[in-house]
Order: structure tokens, then sequence, then C-alpha cells
């Protein structure tokens, strides 16, 4: 037996035809011409093989064919407007995984409060995160691995990724509370190059930025310690080992008892930070909110 193709709209011109019994009603309703709808008709009832409706100059009435017909059109229809608004829900609706990959420093410093204030008013998003150094954030995010990175956006172009400015974050001096600097207000890059400096290992980004720092001021300086955490670096600061640079929300990774901070001047050094994309990659509902907080959010 040959299949009998219909089309969605062409059941819906059936039903409308059958509720209303009007042709001049259904092309209201479809704002289509009169004619159209008779075409329309006539292409139903070729494709069917049958007469669905009995026609005269005041009324339209079904046929036997067509009052069998009614029942199967009108569950078609139902089940496909059903399927349809299923499918709107999950595309809308706000729940699920949001994976995020951020620097150290950063994912201890702006991601917190972001959580909390999600955990208060979306419960029922599920957030984890990838703390890691700068080319793991934008290869996290470059495969797929996350959603969005937060980063600083690397010297290297990167056309596959898309940086957008989140927030800045100035470099100040990080030294003991006890240490001969801490009675100055203000400190410059050269004031640190005479004095043991606790660097960053040289693969974070944290390190490249202390590095132009101090050859902005003309220093040339060697590390007396090199650490790839920020909590080993306050560490050796509080105990009077050496004093560093950090970014001011950096700070926020360690505990900072006994240990003051200065401003940095000449040169006064930032890091923009970004929030990392995949060049056209649409975020789902739930990342896109979670992305919106975090702008709200930022410092």
């Amino acid at each position: 037996m040959k299949r009998i193709d219909l089309s969605p709209f062409e059941l819906q011109v059936f039903l409308v035809l059958v509720e209303t019994g009007s042709f001049r009603a259904v092309a209201h309703h479809f704002a289509l011409s009169q004619p159209a709808v008779s075409r329309a008709v006539a292409r139903i009832e070729q494709r069917i093989g049958a007469r669905l409706f009995d026609r005269t100059s005041r009324s339209v009435a079904l046929t036997p064919q067509g009052e069998a017909l009614l029942p199967i059109a009108r569950r078609v229809i139902h089940d496909l407007t059903t399927s349809l608004d299923e499918i709107t829900q999950s595309l809308s609706a706000i729940g699920g995984h949001v994976a995020i990959a951020a620097l150290p420093s950063i994912a201890s410093a702006i991601l917190p409060p972001l959580f909390a204030r999600l955990h208060r008013d979306d419960p029922e998003i599920r957030l984890s995160i990838i703390d890691t150094l700068l080319d793991g954030v934008t290869g996290a995010v470059a495969q797929g691995e996350v959603d969005f990175g937060i980063a600083v956006e690397p010297s290297r172009r990167l056309p596959d990724l898309v940086f957008e400015p989140l927030t800045t974050d100035r470099f100040v001096a990080v030294l003991s509370a006890r240490h001969a600097l801490a009675s100055l207000p203000d400190l410059s890059w050269a004031d640190l190059a005479t004095h043991p400096v606790v660097a960053m290992r040289s693969l974070t980004s944290v390190r490249q930025l202390t590095d132009e720092g101090f050859a902005s001021a003309g220093c040339a300086v060697v590390p007396a310690f090199e650490v790839s955490h920020l909590a080993s670096a306050g560490a050796l600061v509080a105990a009077g080992l050496g004093v560093t640079a950090l970014p001011e929300l950096a700070l926020k990774a360690f505990d900072t008892e006994g240990i003051v901070t200065r401003p940095l001047t000449a040169p006064v050094v930032h890091r923009a930070i970004c929030l990392v994309q995949r060049r056209g990659r649409t975020l789902s509902p739930t990342a896109a909110l979670v992305r919106q907080r975090l702008l709200m959010l930022a410092p």
C-alpha cells in the first residue's frame, strides 16, 4: 500500500476547516487567499485518494472518509505539538553541568562568589572548575572540554579562541610585615630587585608579567626561589625569605597573615583578565546564564 504523504500544515488546514466549516475562516486563520485554501484541500484529497468534504454553497460537511481521517489528524497534530513543546523546554531549560577552566589565581578569587550565588539561586546547576595554567585553560576551551575559560590573553595569537575583557588586576609588592620595605607607602620594581625575589615558575602567566615589570624598570633579576603554587610564594614571603610581586586577586589564594602589600610603580603593571570561548561555539542556556552572572559579579 502506498504511503499517504501529508504535511503538518495540510493536516492543520483540514482540522481548521472541520472546526469552522468555512473556507473563508480557514483563509483568515492562515493568512491565505480562499483559492489557496481550496487548492490545499484539493491537494489533500488527491493524496488521500478520497473526497473528504461535501461542499454546498452554504456548508462544508465531512464525508465518511473525512470522518475516518479526523481522529487520526487530531492525534498527529497533538503529538507533534507536544513533542515540539518538549524540545522548546529542553533547549531553554536551566540546569545541568557547566565546566569552567581558570587560572588558579583567578579560580580562587572570582569563582567562589559566583558559585555561592548560583548555589543559592539556581541549585539545579552543577559546576566544576579546572584550575590550571594558561596553556591548560586555552587548550581545554579549544578542545571543548569546558564551556568557557577565564585567563589572561596570551602573547601568541590563537585564532580559534575569542578573548572578551572581564576585569583588570593590578600587580602589587608582597612582603613580610617585618621587612624593611614595609615601612614605605609604595614601592617600585627597582626596590624589589634589591632584595631576594620569590618568583613563580617561568611557565606561569604571572611570571611572564613580573619579568616584563622588572625588565621595564631596567632590572635583571635572578630569583632566589621559584615556585609553582601561589601558596608556596606566600609562605616564603611570610617567613621573610624574600619579596614578590603578584596580582591583587592572587592574594586570595593563600593565607596573608604576616604579609603586607604595597602598590607597585615604575611601571604600574596590570593583567587583563578575559573570558575565553571557542570561536563559533554557542553556549547552552545554562552556560550562558553562568557567563552572564560572572560578568555581573566581576570585580
